[in-house]
């Protein structure tokens, strides 16, 4: 594998979502009329509805209505009460800095609740922020600014999830058709047309990260639109199905793919360019059925498909007496040819649950039982109390989010600093549990504000007049949300003009605005890099190597499942397996545990090479194994022959010295020598002959990684290779 050590860290994070029009759309509706009636009315304190549109759909985490309208409720409610708590503070300067660490402690915590709480946190930070630096604070009217501030949240949500066509399923519908979109995107890249090439793998793992995330977005989604409902609906039990079978369809499709490509050139056949052609019609039947859920067409006939899938299967079993040396390309071509007759019959599944997953009905269902709902509180509690220690990175996120925000204070307090409330915010905006996170949105936030801040200075002065400038704020405000979820730097970018042309609107002209605002972001992100590096840091590299030991020892327990069951003589279940969620979970953790590795330090760069290797080739094993469940044990096969049971436990063992290297922090000791029999005399070896390169490679993988972490420096890029060798 021929990579840079930095670009090669590019293929470790999955692409980006693509810009939020209608997220845009929502917040110009929710904060510009207020502006605009605070213009035309004279009427100040509507800014507060404006604010609390704007940054109640900061909050709006996506998915499901249910998950959203809590979300927005609750940064709505608890926004409405910092904002309030601060403006009673404001007349006590030096009490709002305790003040400032409490919130911040608590905001912080809030991030165990994932990426909504999260949001919440940070939007109830900024409101008490705001309320404590308030000029001229007048505690009788926090009241009636919080509850303007709690109008504008309440109107931003019911635009999210009322005004908005309220379909329960529509979410999960689109998400579980962005998943099938995802997957046919990818087998036209692995699966070529006869004569085409197959997509570069360092392309292709991109895109196994984009479909993981796909089908981990569908599921989630589902999982919170279910939550809490009476009963059960056909729907949800549809949409089930459907998103395992595509979860099936993408590791069977991967395989395949590895396959065919293994095969070399002067090898290839008239039956494996069918079999490519055959790829190519039931990529296009998959997309005929993603349309067929969204309601734009019926669904594909397969009959074709299947029948040709015979045909092949036919052309191969009359091929194999007479491969001659040839013999190793068709067993390939006839494993491969089980792959692909399962993958049209697990497709024909998909179609099955289309009917009812494209049903567009309204909830019938009741309202969250209220067992349920104190079931979820009691589960919050016991996960705040958990993470009470400092051995939890939430929790020491939580003190350095309070430490900082209250030093910020301070300071501008101590120097009287204009519009000093931004460092605070500067710092919030920065600080995240992971330092390399951290670090990144530091770059990100000071040159987007630097760059925003002389584009507001332009705006500021050729548009003096409030109504002109509350006019910039709509295209403003649409183009800044949606592009959010792309970029964090051009969120900010566009979000600099948009404060400063906000406080313009009661100061027009007052272009200085834009000028302090740089040099606060500058202080407040030297606050923040000082956090980082002093209040409690836990950095990245003490937690990877546990994470990459238990991906491979959750790894290690399917392929001894697969294992056990293909080597058995009578098999007690039949159904092909699917990737356990314990895998996927920690599949996961491990991706992103090497982006924030990665992403915190430069001499951490040229391990990206191994590590992507790592991801690369666990996936070929599980990928692998979920193929060789499927095909089962050969009709002729009888008990296992002691060269198979000797290959598994040499596989184990392997995965498993592995696991204990990583954890202990050593380079791997002597390992079985692993060999990919190329003619073996068994079927079944032929069988397990596909695992040795993916298992191989993670050891290449692991050996490059220790041996880059042990010496007293790092490998050269270009000495780090991921790729297999042979025994």
């Amino acid at each position: 594998m021929k990579a840079s050590a930095s670009g090669a860290s590019t293929f470790l994070t999955a692409p980006s979502a693509g810009p939020n029009l209608r997220l845009g759309l929502r917040t110009t509706l929710a904060a510009v009329p207020p502006l605009l009636g605070a213009s035309l009315l004279q009427e100040p304190a509507l800014i507060w509805m404006a604010l609390g549109g704007l940054y109640v759909n900061m909050a709006d985490t996506g998915g499901a209505y249910r998950t959203k309208g809590t979300a927005m409720a609750l940064a709505s409610l608890l926004g409405a009460v910092a904002l309030g708590a601060g403006i009673g503070l404001a007349t006590w300067p030096w009490l709002c800095v305790p003040a400032m660490f409490a919130v911040g402690l608590g905001c912080g915590l809030l991030s165990l609740y994932g990426n909504a709480g999260a949001l919440i946190g940070l939007v109830t930070a900024w409101c008490f922020l705001i309320g404590i630096n308030v000029a001229g604070p007048d505690p009788a009217k926090a009241l009636g600014w919080s509850l303007l501030y709690l109008a504008g949240g309440a109107w931003a949500t019911l635009l999210a999830v009322a005004v908005w066509p309220l379909r329960p399923y529509r979410p999960v519908r689109v998400a579980s058709a962005d998943a099938l979109r995802s997957i046919a995107h990818f087998l036209s890249l692995a699966c070529p047309a006869p004569g085409q090439q197959r997509a570069s793998e360092e392309r292709l793992f991109q895109e196994k990260l984009r479909v993981r995330g796909a089908l981990a977005s569908a599921r989630s989604t589902l999982a919170e639109t279910r939550c809490g409902r009476l009963g059960a609906s056909p729907a949800d039990g549809a949409f089930t199905r459907l998103i395992e079978t595509a979860d099936r369809l993408f590791v069977t499709g991967a395989a395949i793919s590895d396959l065919l490509a293994s095969i070399p050139a002067p090898e290839a056949s008239p039956i494996q360019r069918r079999m490519q052609v055959l790829n190519r019609r039931c990529v296009a039947a998959l997309l005929q059925i993603e349309q067929a859920l969204l309601g734009r067409g019926p669904l594909p006939a397969l009959q074709e498909l299947e029948e040709e899938a015979r045909r092949i299967a036919g052309a191969i079993e009359e091929l194999l007496p007479h491969a001659g040396g040839g013999g190793a390309a068709a067993f390939v071509l006839q494993q491969a040819q089980a792959s692909q007759a399962h993958w049209i019959a697990t497709l024909d599944q998909a179609g099955e649950a289309i009917p009812l997953a494209a049903r567009n009905r309204r909830s019938t269902q009741g309202r969250r039982p209220s067992g349920q709902m104190g079931a979820a509180v009691v589960q919050g509690w016991a996960t705040l109390r958990a993470n009470l220690t400092l051995e939890s990175s939430v929790f020491r996120h939580g003190l350095r989010f309070g430490a900082a925000s209250a030093v910020a204070v301070g300071v501008y307090t101590l120097f009287a600093l204009p519009i000093g409330y931004w460092i605070t915010l500067t710092v919030s905006v920065i600080l995240r549990p992971s330092a390399g996170e951290s670090l990144a949105r530091t770059s990100q936030r000071v040159l987007g504000t630097v760059l925003g801040g002389m584009l507001a200075i332009v705006l500021a002065t050729l548009f003096p007049h409030p109504l002109a400038l509350v006019l910039l704020l709509v295209p403003l405000t649409v183009v800044m949300m949606a592009v959010l979820p792309v970029n964090y730097g051009l969120f900010v970018f566009f979000l600099t003009p948009w404060i400063v042309l906000y406080k313009d609107i009661a100061q027009p002209g007052d272009w200085s605005l834009a000028l302090w605002r740089i040099a606060n972001t500058l202080i407040g992100a030297g606050l923040a890099l000082a956090a980082i590096h002093l209040v409690l840091p836990r950095w990245e590299r003490e937690q990877l190597p546990a994470r990459l030991a238990a991906s491979l020892r959750c790894t290690a327990r399917f392929a001894q499942d697969v294992l056990d069951r293909v080597l058995a003589t009578d098999p007690t279940d039949p159904r092909p397996p699917a990737t356990p969620a314990e895998v996927r979970l920690a599949m996961g953790n491990a991706q992103v545990s090497i982006q924030r590795y990665l992403s915190e330090r430069v001499s951490h760069r040229p391990m990206a090479l191994p590590l992507m290797a790592f991801l690369q080739h666990s996936q070929r094993l599980i990928d692998a194994l979920v193929v060789l469940g499927s095909g089962g044990r050969p009709l002729d096969a009888g008990p296992a022959p002691a060269s198979a049971l000797s290959l598994r436990d040499q596989v184990l063992t392997t995965l498993a010295a592995l696991a204990s290297a990583l954890e202990c922090g050593v380079r791997p000791g002597p390992l079985p020598d692993l060999h990919r029999p190329d003619k073996p005399a068994y079927v079944l070896l032929k069988q397990l002959a596909p695992l040795m390169d993916p298992i191989l490679g993670l050891r290449n993988a692991v050996e490059a990684w220790s041996a880059g972490e042990t010496s007293a420096e790092l490998a050269p890029a270009g000495a780090v290779e991921g790729s297999p060798r042979r025994s």
